[in-house]
């Protein structure tokens, strides 16, 4: 009997022992979870708020990582610092402080790890254009090598309790989180993939590994181009953008050569721009200057410089007639698109997503039309007449891809139904107007024959 009651009291001190150890362990994996997931949601909140706390600047941009810990202010621990050159990615310690958070500590007691794309770090920034199709520079597989993720734009990593001949000695560099700056001894390298380092060259795809094993036991969470341009405030921002794109081409109309002073004012004269090229260099499609008007193309993208439309219509456009460009500052001289004030904040938005932007204008209010009548306007839907319709081009549906610059010139890759038809030929007149769908996605303004302009019915 004694010999029994010894034996299940081993038992159920085992029992205990591993119940407790389990335990421990979960409570361990909440903690990394809780704090993997505090540190996506801040650095979501830092990219859709960027251009908010950035004058001049769109969302979409994230924090370099704290590099060093060494400097002062703005520079001491747990800030972003500038990291290496424009388009190469960079790893670091999460820059909390930046971010406004405390010293986030996974499990074991570690602060958190970050990496971030080339494409989207802010300092220095790309030279490219910021929108949801920007591509992220980091790929993230699972155990056995297969791909779980592409485009991820940053990274987030738990070190967990050190591995091999990981030290992670204090160096006096981490006063607050402790042990130092050297990523390797922190995160892991299975021989195969190093979720300890990133490409050194620009515009590289770099991976990082899942897994749990002797060789890796790194946490981690990501981020992706739709957690941050998926954004409902971002949404709300592309649809003024579109809407103020839209008056901003109304407001060519109001001011060809018969509508302003010293001439006798014509009201009927209301003729707007050509659309912009629909062929753009196809390594060079970020270029503003890519974008001009192009003669008797009734259907394009949005013109960015209207000087073809200006021989034409005599318009009182600032030199040298970019209609989308910032308010001139030159005394005495004309302001593009003076009616629509709000264009200085809108316009760094039309840079980063001009692509996504296209236009069609009726033939009798094209620079060589007659606007005393809307015998030639375009329709919506099989009804209406409309002098003109700007279109934004929405995320991408299934079967679209616009990561590449040859993707970016293909038409298919952006517009939907009669929208995309009439686009690609240019000469068509009935645009589609629809509920937003899985396979329709446009947003269109309608600039009708008084040059008001409102949501396409």
């Amino acid at each position: 009997m004694v010999m029994l009651a010894v034996l299940i009291m081993g038992i159920a001190a085992a029992l205990i022992g591993s119940l407790g150890s389990t335990a421990l362990k979960n409570e361990r994996q909440k903690k990394t979870s809780e704090a993997l997931a505090q540190a996506k949601d801040a650095l979501i909140g830092y990219a859709i708020t960027y251009g908010d706390t950035h004058s001049g600047y769109v969302h979409g941009y994230l924090p370099c990582p704290d590099p060093n810990g060494t400097g002062y202010g703005a520079n001491d621990e747990g800030s972003s610092e500038t990291c290496g050159s424009k388009d190469i990615s960079a790893m670091g310690r999460l820059p909390w402080k930046t971010l406004g958070l405390p010293a986030l500590l996974d499990g074991s007691g570690e602060c958190l790890w970050y990496a971030v794309s080339g494409t989207y770090k802010n300092n220095p920034m790309t030279d490219k254009m910021m929108n949801q199709d920007t591509p992220g520079l980091f790929e993230i597989l699972d155990s056995s090598g297969a791909t779980v993720a592409q485009n991820v734009v940053a990274v987030v990593f738990a070190p967990a309790p050190p591995l091999g001949a990981q030290n992670r000695a204090p160096d006096g560099t981490a006063p607050v989180c402790g042990g130092n700056y050297t990523p390797s001894n922190y995160l892991d390298n299975d021989g195969t993939i190093n979720n300890a380092a990133v490409s050194g060259a620009a515009d590289a795809v770099s991976q990082f590994r899942l897994g749990d094993s002797a060789l890796l036991n790194d946490r981690m969470i990501y981020i992706t181009r739709e957690d941050i341009f998926n954004a409902r405030n971002i949404r709300a921002k592309l649809d003024s953008l579109t809407r103020k794109a839209a008056e901003c081409i109304a407001d060519y109309g109001s001011r060809n050569r018969f509508n302003f002073w010293p001439y006798p004012i014509n009201s009927s004269d209301k003729r707007l721009p050509w659309s912009g090229r629909l062929r753009n260099p196809a390594n060079d499609y970020w270029t503003d200057g890519n974008y001009d008007d192009e003669d008797n193309r009734l259907a394009g993208r949005l013109p960015y410089r209207v000087n073809t439309s200006q021989d034409d219509t005599n318009n009182h456009i600032n030199f040298p007639y970019y209609q989308l460009q910032l308010h001139s500052t030159a005394p005495y001289a004309p302001i593009n698109c003076p009616s629509v004030p709000e264009w200085t904040a809108y316009q760094p938005w039309w840079t980063n997503w001009k692509d996504q932007l296209f236009y069609a204008v009726g033939e009798s209010f094209s620079p060589a039309g007659d606007t005393s009548n809307c015998a030639q306007c375009l329709r919506i839907n099989g009804s209406g007449a409309y002098a003109a319709v700007v279109i934004f081009a929405g995320s991408r549906l299934s079967g679209q891809s616009r990561t590449t610059a040859s993707e970016r010139l293909n038409f298919n890759n952006y517009l939907e139904g009669r929208n995309l038809t009439n686009i690609s030929i240019s000469s068509g007149t009935d645009y589609q107007s629809d509920e937003t769908t899985d396979s329709f996605n446009d947003i269109l303004y309608c600039i009708d024959p008084n040059l008001n302009v409102a949501p396409c019915p």
